[in-house]
């Protein structure tokens, strides 16, 4: 006990230890509960300030109202849980005996004040720390009806971490076209002054996208002052006359891999079907299913159901094939035996089936791990095309001579061709912005790809370098003035051989051990010293980039390397260039981050919450990101979830 003039305080020591987390030495489970009561309200409850002392804690019904509030958007639990009688009985019994009950209405007018405080603050945060801001958005159709559009920002804070916020999720009640999609989005980057701050838009392949960006013409092409070409001009343009196709609307690569994949699915689809109906045999029957769950533990296997896939999503084929192969010996075993078939009709799954399965196991992996790489959040996504440009056309080299997959090998070649074989400029810039290759590295990885698909990228080489001499003009006309001090880079070399052999192997590019021959036509006048001469010719003020390109390569290769805290560690020395890597390396490659909008929005309004107004279904929506977003668990939320659906099936848990 401690005591003093004015007030004396008494603190149990058994309660300070609960408060603390710890078991007080009183908790027996036969204690007197008239003892413990009378102990616990004779006792003033403490807790710890920010320096670690302890002080008396005192309960604010605006504090536990807005943390209702933060409950409620994070659990995608009823508004009106607040004034449950189950939820205020818990709450008194178990935590605080004061609280009172709070309305639904009144739960309402909170989320609205929560949410205007958390986006002002977001607001002042692009207003003074953020340049600029790259962009993802797609369509939600619900079952309830109602369709909404997401407006999702990626941006790098002051701290040089890339961050993800939901700014909007609007209803489109009215047709899809163009106009009514740019209306909506440049409604929510009014909403946040971010009209003249934005650098690109991600989204698929919809025409109405397409549509839509041409429309945005005029916002987009503030942030730097340049104009915004369309899909037609840049489709009928030549490299020489496309700076501005890096403001462009960039098609989602996990989409164009989307595309590459349902070409194999589609002729694999009897394949799949067979497995798809001896799942569906399974789970048609909860008989069937305590069948095999018996049948499974008298043979010493861990029983379990398997997760049908979805047709619209590749990536759940690939996991139901997954997670059924390591119990192929059972599952087979249980579906001959029960699976019924005329005299004379073959078994619904053979050994043949499976050795194919294998093989399309294995051939789905490479674009599986590509897909959810390139959905990353918190890392930049941008430098990594032209590296999975390579694997991927690598890996259908491999496959096209394998007698069981060739026949689907072709159609996802073309496919690749189509999209990839002219390779967006951004990715390039991406690429030679990363410290680790520069104009050096992108010579040998242009070598590889040509040699894969037989094209020859001597001219895109030559027009690439010009163009990012051309972009970095205009960032030092827009930014010169941050150019205070600048330090002398460092000398760096010693380069180690690692996993980024196969783009410096001086005797050509090395592709899974095979060293394949250099193209000749990349070899003339496309060396990086000439490449480096063109540089300095083409851009007078181009001091930085000709520096960064003219040091050697940096020797840290491999998986832990971050580009983001080499380039903020060397923001004095390239106060320009770095700002424009930061810009380049802050675009998604993915619309994936707004897919994980509608996976939290189906929650909100599932249905016993069918009656939330668009705008509190906006509200609870980027109230769950932000949260999420302050402890940064937003990452691929989406792929976790499905992830999950196929794994969490045991019958014995």
């Amino acid at each position: 006990m401690a005591g003093s003039d004015e007030e004396t305080v008494e603190v149990g020591m058994n309660e300070e230890r609960r408060l603390c987390g710890l078991a007080g030495d009183d908790d027996e489970d036969n204690m007197d509960e008239d003892r413990r009561e009378k102990d616990r309200m004779s006792q003033s409850q403490i807790s710890f300030t920010s320096d670690g002392s302890m002080r008396t804690w005192d309960y604010c019904p605006m504090r536990a109202r807005t943390e209702l509030v933060r409950l409620i958007a994070r659990l995608d639990v009823p508004i009106s849980l607040g004034e449950s009688e189950a939820f205020v009985e818990y709450i008194k019994n178990a935590h605080n005996p004061k609280y009172t009950k709070v309305s639904r209405q009144t739960t309402s007018r909170d989320i609205l004040k929560y949410f205007t405080d958390c986006k002002a603050k977001l607001v002042e945060t692009f207003t003074t720390s953020i340049n600029c801001v790259c962009l993802t958005s797609d369509i939600w159709s619900g079952n309830a009806k109602e369709d909404y559009i997401s407006v999702v920002a990626h941006y790098i804070n002051s701290d040089w971490q890339l961050e993800k916020r939901v700014l909007g999720l609007v209803l489109i009640d009215v047709s899809h076209n163009g106009q009514n999609i740019a209306d909506r989005v440049a409604s929510v980057l009014a909403d946040y002054g971010l009209s003249e701050k934005v650098f690109a838009v991600t989204l698929d392949n919809a025409s109405s996208n397409a549509s839509a960006m041409h429309k945005l013409k005029p916002i987009l092409s503030k942030y730097l002052g340049l104009e915004v070409i369309d899909e037609s001009e840049y489709a009928s343009s030549s490299l020489n006359n496309a700076v501005n196709s890096i403001f462009l609307h960039q098609r989602c690569a996990c989409h164009i891999l989307n595309l590459i994949v349902k070409e194999a699915l589609t002729t694999l689809k009897p394949l799949i079907e067979t497995f798809r109906t001896a799942i569906s045999f399974l789970n048609s029957s909860n008989q069937r299913i305590a069948a095999y769950k018996s049948y499974c533990i008298a043979t010493g296997v861990r029983p379990r159901k398997f997760q049908l896939d979805m047709e619209v999503r590749w990536n759940s084929t690939y996991l139901m094939l997954k997670h059924l192969f390591p119990h192929k010996s059972p599952f087979t075993t249980f579906i001959q035996a029960q699976y019924p078939r005329d005299e004379g009709e073959p078994l619904l799954l053979t050994e043949d089936h499976w050795m194919m399965a294998q093989k399309v196991l294995s051939f789905l992996e490479l674009f599986y791990d590509a897909t959810v790489t390139l959905s990353g959040v918190y890392y930049p996504t941008s430098p990594l095309m032209i590296h999975y440009l390579v694997k991927i056309s690598l890996h259908l080299k491999n496959y096209a001579n394998d007698v069981h997959i060739r026949s689907v090998v072709q159609p996802m070649i073309d496919k690749y061709n189509k999209y990839w074989r002219d390779i967006p400029l951004l990715y390039s810039f991406a690429f030679i912005l990363d410290p680790r290759a520069k104009m050096k590295g992108f010579t040998r990885v242009l070598r590889r790809l040509g040699n894969l698909t037989s094209t020859d990228y001597s001219a895109y080489l030559v027009g690439t370098r010009a163009r990012l001499a051309d972009v970095y003009n205009k960032y030092d006309e827009k930014y010169g003035a941050v150019r205070l001090r600048r330090t002398d880079p460092p000398v760096l070399s010693g380069k180690s051989r690692s996993a980024w052999d196969e783009i410096y192997d001086d005797d050509g590019p090395v592709l899974g051990g095979v060293i394949l021959p250099g193209n000749p036509n990349m070899s003339r006048d496309t060396s990086a010293t000439s490449l480096l001469n063109a540089v300095r010719s083409s851009a007078s003020n181009a001091s930085e980039l000709v520096s960064y390109l003219d040091c050697d390569t940096v020797n840290h290769l491999t998986d832990d390397f971050n580009i983001l805290d080499w380039w903020h560690q060397h923001k004095l020395t390239y106060p320009v260039l770095s700002i424009m890597a930061k810009d380049i390396l802050t675009v998604p490659v993915s619309t994936i981050s707004s897919e994980s909008t509608f996976s939290m929005t189906g929650r909100i309004i599932e249905e016993r919450r069918r009656s939330l107004k668009p705008e509190m279904v906006e509200m609870l929506t980027c109230i769950k990101d932000w949260e999420a977003a302050e402890a940064r668990l937003q990452q691929n939320v989406e792929d976790k979830e499905l992830e999950e659906a196929f794994e969490e099936l045991y019958l014995d848990s």
